[in-house]
């Protein structure tokens, strides 16, 4: 009786680990390709969400606000990973206060707050929103990568902002 109790709650462990394994947010590990690691592929339509941007242009240095928004009133985010890149090298840090119920910073690699990544989420929002400070001396055109998670089985990776100019 001991062993079949032991098996039962093993095979419980086991299948509950990669559900919750990143309900409080994102690794470090996944920086890179941004793929969440939810042992299933990610969707290949195109994403119901939009990442919208405060501003189109701003000076290196200056901060935009950017809203990460799903299509419709059912396009929730339960999970969240957002870069802003150019080209593939992440640049600048996000700034979000401590009291933000839905999102954290991350730092990826050696640089600090380069990533935002979701906390643990009770009730799935549609929109979120949050800063990004573009680095001194930056002169390029920038763009937002964000990997949204419907649920720990349904997400689009590295979902792409309008070009931001940093003068």
């Amino acid at each position: 009786m001991a062993y079949r109790f032991a098996c039962v709650l093993l095979t419980v462990a086991l299948c509950a680990a990669p559900v919750l394994s990143f309900s409080a947010g994102a690794p470090n590990g996944a920086c890179g390709d941004m793929i969440p690691q939810h042992h299933t592929d990610p969707q290949k339509s195109a994403a119901p969400y939009q990442i919208i941007l405060s501003k189109k242009q701003i000076n290196a240095g200056e901060g935009v606000t950017i809203t990460v928004q799903g299509n419709s009133a059912k396009d929730t985010i339960k999970g969240l990973l957002c870069q802003t890149r150019v080209g593939e090298t992440p640049v600048g840090a996000f700034d979000v206060p401590p009291n933000n119920n839905y999102v954290q910073k991350l730092d990826c690699g050696n640089s600090k707050a380069s990533a935002i990544t979701h906390k643990k989420i009770a009730t799935a929002p549609n929109a979120i929103t949050f800063n990004w400070i573009a680095p001194k001396g930056l002169s390029e055109q920038a763009q937002v990568y964000c990997t949204i998670a419907l649920n720990g089985g349904v997400f689009w990776v590295k979902h792409t902002s309008d070009f931001l100019k940093v003068n």
